[in-house]
């Protein structure tokens, strides 16, 4: 997602903002982002004389802290800087020394610097990774609900009922068979369609 992003060996905090708005797939992977993330900040961070290694957390609601890059075993020295994302989730950006007192003040501005633009890139890597949650659990219940519907159609042409009455057939197969009723649903397409692999598309 970020291979190719260039970063100065100095001051420079690069284009990650830009690179993640430009990704056909910025919202592919979160876990893989954060890790080629902390592996451009150690880059970033590294001198000849002093090499890095480098790990972000990120704790996002209602899911489980996900731990990427370094997590500094060997550290003698640590510089760790909050990202500022969205209300309920925290990321922090760790950077690992092996060297004791490897760090000055002129790191840990730089440090603020790149974190600030690593915020941004973030920040809008897990919206995009939200709405294509979002999206994704849409297209599931519109598949699940096309299934239902022509369910509905068929029982009402079986049994030449209502639309409410074929619904509550379904409903009492479901109560009775303690199944979810778009299982019940997709059984009854397939019986119909002689096809037991039968499946209702929803075109997105």
């Amino acid at each position: 997602m970020i291979d190719d992003l260039a970063i100065t060996s100095r001051g420079g905090t690069g284009r990650l903002l830009d690179l993640v708005l430009d990704s056909d797939d910025a919202a592919a992977g979160v876990d893989d982002f954060l890790a080629a993330l902390a592996a451009l900040s150690a880059q970033h961070f590294s001198r000849p004389e002093r090499p890095v290694s480098c790990g972000i957390v990120l704790s996002q609601r209602k899911k489980f802290t996900v731990n990427a890059g370094s997590r500094g075993a060997a550290a003698s020295s640590t510089l760790s800087i909050p990202l500022v994302l969205d209300d309920g989730d925290t990321a922090v950006l760790n950077v690992f020394s092996t060297q004791a007192d490897a760090f000055s003040d002129g790191d840990a501005t730089l440090a603020g610097a790149f974190a600030a633009q690593a915020s941004r890139a973030l920040l809008v890597g897990l919206r995009l990774a939200r709405l294509t949650e979002s999206r994704d659990d849409l297209a599931a219940a519109m598949q699940s609900r096309t299934a239902i519907d022509m369910a509905i159609g068929a029982i009402m042409a079986q049994n030449r009922c209502s639309r409410a009455a074929a619904f509550k057939i379904l409903r009492n197969t479901s109560n009775n068979r303690n199944v979810k009723i778009r299982d019940v649903a997709a059984s009854v397409i397939s019986s119909i369609a002689g096809d037991e692999d039968f499946s209702p598309h929803f075109d997105e």
